[in-house]
């Protein structure tokens, strides 16, 4: 039986709707990599206002993958 951690990148243009979608996956069961918390300012051509991409990874613990598996 092979076990893999699921990921997923987790990624919104405004602070709140990015807490609020970390805060789902967390009650999910995933974890986040902190170091790959990132925000990246991109400048709207148009207007010239600055906006920031948040953007971090989650995975599943191995160990709670493993459990989830076994209770299929």
């Amino acid at each position: 039986m092979k076990i893999m951690s699921e990921a997923v990148l987790v990624r919104e243009w405004g602070a709140e709707a990015f807490h609020d979608r970390v805060l789902e996956f967390e009650s999910q069961g995933y974890i986040a990599r902190r170091e790959t918390y990132c925000i990246t300012p991109e400048m709207n051509p148009e207007t010239g206002e600055i906006i920031h991409l948040h953007t971090i990874e989650m995975f599943v613990h191995p160990a709670e993958a493993r459990e989830s598996e076994q209770s299929k």
